[in-house]
């Protein structure tokens, strides 16, 4: 039976997909110009500009694979943060993370609140989505590519594992909040309080009870998409319990990154998970490249091109992201001061590039029905697309002055770039 022309296209189309995700892959290594800011402008062309594939049909799945990437992404950020790491040895990049993420994502809330007349948890929940995020698929690259010295590297790395996971929290919480069925404050926070210590002792719990299974289970085939079924059952048990599914499967990425500690507080366990998270390394690159591809390009597709607001959107999100960087610059100062960091100030402030959180918190918050979440997708877009012209204009400017970080040891911030080369999508 030949298939119909309208399946022959779709194939079509996803092949074309595929092949121009790959060449922007080598076009971003060659260039260090971000490959989703293509990927994004293919979508506008399918969608908004020649009607090729109707991106307003494709929220409803389109949501779901948002939901299924932030999973992803949130399970292997746990798992790149290695617990003792981030609380003894990375304290800048902590202080870093807490300054910029935090009153980014306030001031966001209240300025948007006060100057557009938007309901105040909605307005914070922009803020969380924009708020602070850096992405590792860009910055990692870059830095290494302008062949910076090791903690510097780890620096940017870690910073851009640790803000996605503030990120995603801050989400949930201000949703939360938002669909509680008690609109008085305390009514919220009491279900904030509910759904995260429910998230956070499911995960613990549930995670400690998967890793003695996997111990079991590692030399067998396909170990590693036994382990992703367990991350997707974390996230549903969790959330069928009322808890965060979000945190839940965050805590199940640290403690599985983290299981020598296990071995350490209990003395008759002797885990070795160090095979599989090389598996689920190589599987997650290869998983996160194809998820990254169509998202973006969806995001495209969904952008919503109406010509007498475009000035007025892109006016707003270079507002947006003159607040980004004034609160970059603050925590960048605050967190590198007294430190060989200082002498990279600019560029860490410069690599402020966003990407697949910030876009898949904006298509949850659509497919949860926010009033204001359509708006807030067009904005998240335009706050993408100058982000990443930033940093893009950045790095040239490092290459061509050569004004490199001086290569200098600092002994709190030991080299960890093994823990993190399962680099975040």
């Amino acid at each position: 039976m030949k298939p119909t022309a309208d399946i022959t296209l779709v194939f079509a189309i996803v092949a074309a997909v595929i092949v121009l995700g790959f060449g922007g892959e080598l076009f971003f290594k060659r260039t260090g110009i971000p490959s989703f800011l293509f990927l994004i402008f293919v979508g506008i062309l399918l969608g908004p500009v020649f009607n090729i594939v109707s991106g307003q049909q494709l929220v409803p799945v389109l949501g779901v694979i948002a939901t299924l990437t932030l999973i992803m992404v949130i399970f292997y950020s746990g798992m790149d943060l290695r617990i003792r790491t981030v609380f003894a040895e990375s304290g800048r990049v902590l202080v870093q993370v807490l300054l910029y993420v935090l009153p980014s994502t306030l001031a966001i809330g209240l300025i948007t609140s006060l100057v557009f007349h938007w309901d105040l948890i909605q307005a914070l929940i922009l803020g969380s989505i924009i708020g602070g995020e850096t992405t590792a698929a860009v910055v990692v690259p870059l830095s290494r590519g302008l062949h910076l010295n090791d903690n510097t590297v780890t620096f940017i790395s870690l910073e851009a594992v640790l803000n996605s996971v503030f990120s995603v929290v801050l989400f949930t919480t201000f949703v939360a909040a938002y669909q509680s069925a008690n609109p008085s404050v305390m009514g919220a926070l009491s279900t904030i309080a509910s759904d995260f210590s429910v998230g956070i002792v499911l995960g613990g719990v549930l995670s400690i009870a998967w890793i003695l299974v996997l111990q079991r289970l590692k030399d067998n085939q396909y170990t590693y998409v036994f382990t992703m079924g367990l991350v997707f059952a974390t996230y549903a048990i969790s959330t069928s319990l009322g808890g965060s599914g979000i945190l839940s499967t965050l805590v199940f990425g640290m403690v599985l990154g983290s299981y020598k500690l296990l071995n350490s507080v209990f003395e008759k366990m002797r885990l070795d998970m160090d095979p599989l998270q090389k598996q689920l390394g190589a599987f997650q690159k290869e998983m996160s490249f194809l998820l990254e591809t169509f998202f973006f390009v969806f995001l495209g597709l969904i952008f919503s091109i109406d010509p007498a607001n475009i000035l007025a959107y892109l006016g707003d999100g270079v507002f947006l992201l003159v607040i980004l960087l004034a609160f970059r610059s603050l925590a960048t100062t605050v967190s590198t001061r007294h430190s060989p960091l200082a002498g990279g100030r600019r560029l860490i402030v410069m690599m402020c590039a966003q990407g697949l959180t910030p876009a898949t918190l904006a298509i949850i918050a659509v497919n949860d029905h926010i009033p204001l979440a359509p708006i807030f997708l067009n904005i998240v877009t335009y706050v993408i697309i100058l982000t990443n012209v930033v940093t893009t204009f950045g790095s040239f400017w490092v290459a061509r002055h050569g004004r490199l970080v001086p290569v200098a040891k600092e002994p709190e911030l030991v080299p960890r770039l093994n823990s993190l080369s399962k680099e975040k999508k």
